[in-house]
């Protein structure tokens, strides 16, 4: 049996393709499309351009999956992409009448409870942790133990949305670093977490498989490394601001071309994550929402 998840995000939607026997799940194959859906925003709606490159992705992406003779469903889910515009319902209703295909309009909440159940099967749980989905438009925080998710919040701040607000130029200075990072650690404040006692931070998204793309080739680790020492993170944060902007260009597109303007606020939405919940160290999880909405809607777990 076969199934698609298709996640809408603000920056990129990806179509994660799953092979499902039983309890097992495979993932088959996935696909992304930079589409920068929150370029598209204009007065808080989405431009009339921005859903045609929706509807003309999706359509992609439906086409591929037709390729498939077991294919059970097709799911399409979509976090602050739409649910932070205006006309979220016309857009949902316009994909239903042009494709057939029923978008899910995911709370913060649920988002975030999502990223944590995908993420749950590779966390190594020895004490409460914290599981950070740093998105293009919003940042997940979830606090879990033993398991069980125990408190949650969305932050509308993520790294394209950081690049919008903050970055005047191609890449993000470190005085627009300070004035990033003094609004996301008000914003964390006010969501009044328990910051001590934490073990770890598990971090997924494609901002967290980046920054650790990044770190590993500064420090020379094993491509296959998913750790990340924070006070080495920092490290890596400053010494990238610091560059001449065509040699932060040459490292950049040697790691991950399409996120050319995004990496750096992502890392350092990351950085000041693990720092307001004083871990020290971060782990990188290849799995996170496509994988949670499976798990959750599909096999019923959680």
């Amino acid at each position: 049996m076969i199934h698609g998840v298709i996640d809408i995000g603000s920056n990129t939607i990806r179509l994660s393709v799953f092979k499902i026997e039983g309890e097992k799940v495979m993932n088959l194959f996935n696909e992304k499309a930079t589409a920068g859906l929150a370029g598209y925003r204009e007065e808080g709606r989405l431009s009339e351009e921005g859903i045609e490159v929706l509807l003309d992705t999706l359509e992609d992406f439906s086409s591929l999956m037709g390729n498939f003779d077991e294919i059970k469903e097709i799911h399409a889910i979509a976090t602050a992409s739409i649910r932070n515009v205006s006309n979220s319902q016309e857009i949902i209703d316009r994909v239903k009448k042009k494709l057939g295909l029923k978008i899910s309009l995911l709370s913060g909440e649920e988002e975030a409870y999502l990223a944590y159940l995908g993420a749950r099967e590779s966390i190594e749980e020895d004490g409460p942790g914290v599981l950070a989905d740093i998105g293009g438009g919003s940042t997940e925080v979830v606090l879990f133990h033993k398991g069980k998710v125990f408190d949650s919040a969305s932050l509308d701040m993520g790294s394209l949305s950081v690049y919008k607000e903050f970055v005047e130029d191609l890449f993000i200075t470190t005085e627009e670093r300070k004035a990033m990072d003094a609004k996301l650690k008000e914003s964390l404040s006010r969501q009044d977490f328990v910051r001590e006692g934490f073990t770890h931070l598990c971090a997924v998204g494609g901002s967290a498989r980046a920054t650790l793309k990044l770190y590993n080739a500064f420090y020379k680790e094993d491509r296959k490394n998913q750790i990340m020492d924070v006070d080495d993170l920092k490290q890596l944060m400053q010494s990238v601001l610091e560059l001449e902007d065509k040699e932060k260009m040459n490292q950049i597109l040697k790691i991950k071309a399409d996120r050319i303007h995004t990496l750096l606020p992502g890392l350092c939405i990351l950085y000041r994550v693990a720092k307001f919940f004083h871990v020290d160290q971060v782990s990188v999880s290849q799995t996170g929402i496509r994988e949670g909405y499976i798990y959750k809607n599909i096999l019923r777990r959680g």
